[in-house]
């Protein structure tokens, strides 16, 4: 005779059943926790892995960097100089917004799938625009698309105003209408769809971005093309700067 204590088999199947159920929910969590963890991090620290040495002593500005991305590093450089003089500024203002935008990889896609692409990312309805499309644009090699971002820069200069500053030429590409207002002036704002995928570029984090924001970002991220001029000239010159480090 079985003893009044001990469940039928039914119950010990429920018992392991509900054990395993609860064993993967656990593992579950740990392994959600943990992926957040390593991607959280990851971002946090190889959002932008550039550190600034100020000027090279031979070579374009950030042009190490591009290295990896680029089969023809000379004739990289050289278009980057081109089309610089061509809008009139300096080529260190263009190398740094272009790293802002895809780290110079032409053929990126944004990671939060806007559609957008390549060196200045791309909207689909732009590149259309410019008699072109996102998927044409990751085919090509980066002198290919630089002629594109030249057509693109000289448009939004010749509608709105020349660019003056690093500020000017990042909000040509992010939000053009933008060179229109001063400081103040709002781009995204929670909690819009739009701000939530541009909350990084809020730099006081009051929920508000701002050009003020966007200014101070190309100031802390890009000093030494944050500092150079319109014509080319450091703003200010320390002993880093003559030396090339």
């Amino acid at each position: 005779m079985k003893s009044s204590a001990t469940p039928p088999p039914s119950a010990e199947r429920t018992v392991t059943i509900n054990l395993h159920t609860l064993v993967l929910i656990v593992l579950a969590v740990l392994l959600s926790n943990v992926a957040n963890y390593l991607f959280a991090g990851k971002n946090k620290h190889t959002e932008f892995e550039f550190h600034d040495n100020g000027l090279p002593q031979k070579g374009l500005y950030m042009i190490d960097l591009a290295r990896p991305y680029v089969a023809d590093v000379y004739a990289f450089e050289k278009e980057v100089r081109r089309v610089s003089d061509k809008l009139t500024i300096p080529p260190e203002w263009l190398m740094s917004v272009m790293y802002s935008e895809s780290k110079f990889d032409a053929s990126i896609s944004n990671h939060r799938g806007s559609g957008a692409v390549g060196l200045i990312q791309w909207m689909p309805a732009t590149a259309k625009d410019f008699g072109t499309s996102v998927s044409a644009l990751k085919q090509m090699t980066h002198v290919e698309q630089l002629t594109y971002v030249q057509k693109y820069l000289d448009r939004v200069q010749k509608k709105y105003r020349d660019f003056e500053s690093l500020t000017d030429l990042y909000l040509a590409i992010l939000y053009p209408k933008a060179l229109e207002g001063d400081f103040c002036y709002a781009l995204y704002a929670s909690p819009s769809v739009n701000y939530k995928m541009n909350s990084g570029l809020d730099e006081n984090k009051d929920g508000v971005v701002t050009v003020k924001d966007i200014d101070s970002r190309m100031k802390r991220i890009y000093p030494t093309a944050y500092m150079i001029s319109k014509d080319g000239k450091p703003a200010y010159e320390t002993k880093e700067t003559l030396a090339g480090f």
